[in-house]
């Protein structure tokens, strides 16, 4: 399973939606009222623990991940630089 496909079912599962035409890779999932902040909260503690990767309070102050395809980028970056 590559990472967009495991990020893609955390997403769908945990907040109850399908990626679909209106809900897509590149949608804001906060302007679409998919998620809140204390969902990304614990997307952040899953991304830690599913893909080894140390997310820094830096990072969640000078990025907002708010798309699949963002967030599936940062994780990408992250597993490279480590």
């Amino acid at each position: 399973m590559t990472t967009t496909d495991s990020i893609r079912k955390y997403l769908e599962d945990r907040f109850l939606f399908e990626f679909d035409d209106s809900i897509t890779p590149d949608t804001d999932l906060f302007k679409a009222g998919v998620i809140d902040s204390f969902g990304y909260v614990r997307m952040m503690k899953f991304l830690e623990s599913e893909f080894s990767v140390k997310i820094t309070s830096e990072d969640i102050l000078t990025n907002v991940f708010v798309s699949l395809n963002a967030i599936d980028g940062f994780v990408q970056k992250k597993i490279s630089a480590s």
